[in-house]
């Protein structure tokens, strides 16, 4: 048996961001309805490398495929100059379960990932937000940083990153808008995304001004974090899936844990807010904050696009 295999220069040529931003809509709001199928994912320790190894299938009722995401994470990758995430998702027939194409995994992960912020950067953010801070430097952030000017008219984006060289070569690939930054950017942020694997806080609460809108989507594990507590308590909180949050969303975790916050003060999963068309933001000032660990369907309905696609 042959498979059809889908590079990342596929992938970019079949879903632009606008597209990837509509298919979260769909995503989302079937996660939170019950049509999306969504197995609780495998995660294996590879511990003797600094790693970690996913297998995450899903399916939506009524489509034609079904997808098994294998994505490997190696911690220590980045300092070797290699990629901190590999895999590749598996797409077969939902009819007769017979494999029909390979997709690059990176690249959809990395353009799903945004496409999820931007659509919450959509639906909470406050509508005249312009100036925006990117914590990391790598893909993800390219795909935080594309799906947050798709949404808002984005006057300047600082980006802060453990290396200043890397963050420079890093805002090179952009525009002017795009500009290292440091820690005094974030009073005037009115969008932060976090796109790291840190295990602590980047920044304190004292940092955020009210009105702000922020997507962390980057530290995945019970103890791994990159927003502190004290943010946590004041602000409204969104996630993808709770069931997945209480196993893997550090940043939800460890406060609770604590006794410094419980699971019912989450607002809801952003499906509900699609699903019930309403805001989440009750005012302009607000502190709102999409809690992100990522789920299975989010590929499935990239890969959807670019099997049809191709």
């Amino acid at each position: 048996m042959s498979l059809a295999f889908y590079t990342a220069d596929d992938v970019q040529a079949a879903v632009s961001m606008k597209e990837a931003i509509s298919a979260m809509k769909l995503a989302f709001s079937s996660l939170s309805n019950g049509d999306a199928i969504v197995p609780p994912r495998i995660n294996m320790p590879i511990d003797e490398f600094n790693a970690h190894h996913l297998s995450m299938p899903s399916y939506l009722k009524g489509e034609k495929y079904f997808t098994i995401k294998l994505i490997n994470v190696h911690n220590d990758n980045p300092a070797i100059e290699r990629d901190l995430i590999n895999g590749v998702i598996l797409v077969m027939s939902a009819k007769t379960g017979e494999c029909l194409g390979l997709i690059d995994g990176k690249s959809v992960t990395a353009l799903r990932t945004g496409a999820a912020s931007g659509l919450a950067t959509e639906l909470l953010s406050n509508n005249n937000a312009s100036k925006a801070v990117i914590f990391g430097n790598g893909a993800q952030a390219k795909s935080q940083i594309e799906a947050i000017r798709c949404v808002r008219n984005i006057e300047s984006i600082k980006v802060i990153g453990r290396s200043n060289k890397k963050v420079e070569l890093f805002c090179a690939e952009f525009d002017d808008i795009v500009s290292m930054g440091d820690m005094n950017d974030l009073v005037d942020a009115d969008i932060i995304c976090t796109a790291t694997s840190a295990s602590k806080p980047l920044f304190e609460s004292s940092h955020i001004s009210k009105g702000a809108h922020i997507n962390a989507v980057g530290a995945h594990g019970r103890t791994k974090r990159e927003l502190p507590s004290e943010l946590i308590q004041n602000s409204r909180v969104y996630v993808d899936s709770l069931i997945s949050s209480q196993s893997e969303a550090g940043n939800l975790i460890i406060p609770i844990e604590h006794g410094d916050y419980e699971w019912n003060q989450i607002e809801c999963e952003i499906g509900n807010l699609i699903n019930s068309n309403v805001q989440g933001r009750a005012n302009e000032s607000d502190i709102t904050i999409f809690n992100s660990v990522g789920s299975a369907i989010q590929d499935l309905v990239i890969s959807a696009i670019v099997m049809e696609k191709n």
